[in-house]
């Protein structure tokens, strides 16, 4: 029989091998946890490494051996399976733009579930809440990384910041998930452990004062930002700015290495918002920008100085103090030239309605401005297709004016590149705002253009019986009008009180809008246009088509794009400007 003190040496000698098992144990999945940001690097990498051999293979393949992949029998394979496989992911699907975005979200997320339940202690919840942790941290860096305006990514696989907005957001949930997930397991491991109090020490109030900033910026996000983007913006990066200082207080020795991510990821955004400023700072000197109003809440802007990368079809960051001190907005870039640069703004609410407003008091004033860019990606048009069909609703004209009038300007009269335009508007008045651009494209033997206004004619502009400038007529859903501007539409008051979305003011009291030029009235069947031109085509020519405006023609575009690709047809390209996928 033992005795208590050989018992006691026992009991203590055993706790003794299990608390070192447990630190070895805990040490283990440091060690794990320190590794999950490289593997998440080289994931990530691992993806961007796939869209950029995507693109650039494409891109060498349109530009450079396009008309001789028929010769070769493992070519012409290779050009079929990539068809197949783009006519159905650039097709629209339910709750996403296409089902390829629908993929790279699937693998975005199977990441981060892989790398969240690999090599995790599940019989520790300290263990899990760590884990939970430093997946929080690494997205953190990751969405910070989609943020960048000065993006690597636009350069290696076409899709700047913009376009990679959505996948910023979605991060962004799926950080409040983890962020969730990390509170709550590790709270309930400390009432466990009977050691809340663990909860007051700097480091903790640290971690709950970058979670609640986490949940303000989701409930922004979901209340505020649609409303009132502008207050959302704000407070959106005050908001990052105190999570990324307070996650590093939760963790701030180097030697835990989550402080490096952290680091990691406010210096890129540091970065990329000096470069920034220094382009606002260097573009302001001896710089304005003169306003004129336009029609239906249009102001044209035309600054005196432009980037020397400046693209039409990219768009700047605008600021003119005079109107916002403190805030710039992005808008494409209509026209560029070594001494000028002019942008077109459609005004709704915030900056663009108290532009507008501005720029009917004092039409044709110039004021103390900068611009922040060029930023976008888009492609070089007259490089890469035999034919471009530019499709725009709205105020999305403005890029695909842009790009039609720099294709024009490239081009010259030479007949290697034709251009389709198609333009719906709700009212004929618009066209007022491109009244210059649209007597170049009616001018020009390469385009054939086909204007729509989905409104009954305005009584003040007078419509005749004409021909449309392409004949689409029999191709609508809609018994179409043909219409013609020629007389002016007179001015009205501009009393600070009226609204811009409702009034219909034209600069000087012209219309400026030349008289052959044809409207068609009703809503066009993007589908039948596009197919009838596809279908008229040649098998062995190369058509973009290029589209900007609101969702639902933006879908109505992907489908028709998606239908349109065949194996032996001619080689669709698609190109969708849009805020997001």
């Amino acid at each position: 029989m033992a005795s208590p003190t050989a018992s006691g040496a026992s009991n203590s000698t055993a706790s003794v091998a299990a608390t070192a098992l447990r630190k070895a144990n805990q040490a283990k999945m440091q060690a794990y946890n320190q590794k999950i940001p490289y593997y998440y690097a080289v994931s990530m990498i691992a993806v961007i490494a796939l869209f950029t051999l995507f693109h650039w293979s494409r891109f060498l393949y349109n530009r450079y051996d396009y008309r001789n992949s028929g010769k070769s029998k493992v070519m012409v394979g290779q050009v079929k399976i990539a068809r197949i496989v783009r006519k159905v992911l650039i097709r629209p699907t339910f709750g996403f733009i296409s089902i390829g975005h629908a993929v790279l979200v699937l693998v975005y997320l199977a990441i981060n579930i892989i790398l969240t339940v690999t090599n995790v202690d599940w019989s520790s919840l300290s263990g899990i809440a760590k884990r939970l942790g430093w997946m929080a941290i690494i997205n953190i860096a990751f969405i910070t990384f989609l943020a960048l305006k000065n993006t690597p990514l636009a350069f290696l696989t076409a899709y700047s910041y913009e376009r990679l907005n959505i996948l910023h957001q979605i991060a962004g949930y799926v950080t409040i998930v983890f962020v969730l997930l990390h509170a709550t397991v590790m709270a309930n491991y400390f009432r466990i452990a009977n050691v809340l109090h663990i909860l007051l020490e700097p480091s903790q109030i640290a971690a709950i004062t970058a979670g609640s900033a986490i949940f303000i910026n989701l409930l922004m996000a979901i209340l505020v930002r649609r409303i009132r983007y502008e207050v959302f913006y704000v407070a959106h990066i005050t908001l990052y700015m105190l999570i990324l200082i307070t996650v590093g207080l939760h963790r701030p020795d180097f030697s835990l290495r989550a402080v490096i991510v952290t680091v990691f990821a406010g210096a890129i955004w540091f970065s990329d918002r000096m470069l920034r400023g220094f382009k606002i700072i260097w573009y302001s000197f001896n710089n304005t920008a003169t306003i004129t109003p336009l029609s239906n809440g249009g102001t044209r802007i035309i600054l005196r100085r432009s980037p020397s990368r400046a693209i039409p079809g990219t768009h700047c960051f605008l600021w003119i103090p005079g109107i916002r001190a403190i805030e710039t907005h992005p808008f494409t870039i209509v026209s560029a030239a070594s001494g000028s640069l002019e942008l077109v703004v459609a005004a709704h609410d915030g900056f663009t309605n108290d532009l507008h407003r501005y720029a009917l008091k004092h039409p044709g004033v110039s004021l103390y401005a900068s611009i922040d860019g060029p930023y976008g990606a888009i492609p070089n048009f007259t490089h890469v297709a035999d034919k471009v069909i530019l499709v725009a609703g709205g105020s999305g004209a403005t890029f695909t004016f842009s790009v039609a009038i720099d294709m024009v300007n490239r081009l010259g009269a030479s007949m290697g590149t034709t251009i389709d335009f198609i333009w719906a508007v709700k009212e004929a008045e618009y066209l007022m705002w491109f009244s210059k651009e649209l007597e170049i494209l009616k001018a020009s033997p390469l385009v054939a253009l086909s204007l729509y206004s989905t409104r009954s004619p305005n009584p003040s502009i007078s419509s005749h019986a004409a021909i449309p400038s392409i004949e689409h007529k029999s191709l609508l859903d809609e018994k179409l009008t043909s219409i013609s501007l020629s007389s002016p539409i007179s001015s009205l008051s501009t009393n600070a009180d009226f609204d811009v979305e409702k009034q219909h003011i034209v600069a000087n009291g012209k219309t400026n809008i030349p008289s052959n030029i044809n409207i068609l009235h009703g809503r066009p069947d993007i589908h039948t246009l596009i197919n009838e031109i596809v279908k008229n085509a040649d098998a062995g020519k190369r058509i973009m088509i290029a589209a900007c405006g609101p969702d639902g023609l933006m879908r109505v575009v992907r489908k028709t794009a998606a239908d349109c690709i065949s194996v032996d047809g001619p080689s669709i390209e698609l190109h969708c400007e849009q805020f997001g996928w």
